[in-house]
């Protein structure tokens, strides 16, 4: 599975350094029997617990990009959105980590009830080197690893079985914790839109 992954790095980020992903409002299942492609030719698996809107978030301990723990159950008193993506060493995700903060940043007034997560199986390292070469050290988005034992992948039903990394997804959380709105990308070259996510936090907060 390692070799896969690295392999699969190597491919995207080779073939598609320097191109612009498109946003997309499709939404595909998560979890066991789910599949998603890349370039609609490659098609890999997932695997995990489908989550749905209606239901509690899962209880997960991530780590942060600065080592410590972070429980998704701890109630912030905010509506979280959860940003995941596939790995930061991919240029698809680094356009949709990256453009995420420039959004935040340009609209901080009326974002401020709401707190934002980017969630991939990259290690702890990996997230802190992306975040110093990109200058997101004093953006509004924590970065939360899980590639440990891929407890949000298979909590969520968003884990890659091939490659042990995560479908490109966003999921929002009322202040209860509760899902209210879940959007799964088909084909991992294409980026969720931030803004259907921040009008469904909207009505959630």
């Amino acid at each position: 599975m390692i070799k896969f992954s690295a392999l699969f790095l190597s491919l995207v980020s080779s073939t598609f350094a320097f191109a612009d992903f498109p946003i997309t409002q499709e939404n595909a299942g998560l979890g066991v029997k789910e599949t998603l492609t890349l370039e609609k030719d490659t098609v890999f698996h997932l695997t995990g617990n489908a989550i749905k809107t209606g239901q509690l978030m899962p209880s997960m301990v991530l780590t942060d990009s600065n080592l410590s723990s972070f429980d998704t159950s701890k109630n912030s008193g905010k509506v979280r959105i959860y940003s995941v993506i596939t790995s930061v060493d991919t240029p698809v995700c680094e356009q949709q980590s990256v453009d995420l903060a420039k959004f935040i940043k340009s609209n901080k007034k009326k974002l401020q009830d709401i707190e934002f997560i980017v969630v991939s199986a990259d290690t702890p390292f990996a997230q802190q080197r992306f975040i110093k070469e990109n200058g997101l050290e004093k953006s509004q988005v924590t970065f939360l690893s899980d590639s440990i034992a891929h407890e949000f992948g298979n909590k969520t039903g968003s884990q890659i079985q091939e490659l042990g990394l995560l479908a490109r997804a966003i999921i929002v959380v009322d202040k209860n914790n509760k899902v209210s709105f879940v959007q799964r990308v088909p084909e991992l070259t294409t980026i969720p839109d931030i803004n259907t996510a921040i009008k469904a936090a909207k009505v959630s907060s």
